[in-house]
């Protein structure tokens, strides 16, 4: 049975993170907002998302292309990320930006 669950539907905040900024959206009572129909693909008992964007560097090292993802976290409580860990988030998207 499907759950219903897609990563191709639309989705506006998960772009304009990826595209326009470069700092983090933080989400911290994702059921009470819009986004709460964009994040289908996060557990049913999610309650803030934190997008973070990476910078993924692509090609030779020549000519390097950068490529916009974003790193989506998830946590069961509403408004439990704290700075630290949004700081934590950051540190991890840089990381994974310079390796993969």
């Amino acid at each position: 049975a499907s759950s219903g669950r897609s990563l191709t539907n639309n989705a506006p905040i998960l772009d304009r993170v990826g595209s326009q900024l470069k700092s983090e959206t933080y989400l911290p009572t994702l059921q009470a907002l819009p986004g709460r129909f964009e994040f289908t693909y996060m557990p049913d008992n999610s309650q803030l998302a934190l997008l973070i964007p990476v910078d993924l560097c692509v090609g030779s090292s020549r000519s390097k292309d950068t490529v916009s993802t974003v790193l989506v976290l998830g946590s069961d409580t509403a408004k439990s990320f704290t700075p630290k860990d949004v700081a934590w988030a950051r540190v991890i998207a840089e990381r994974m930006g310079k390796v993969l």
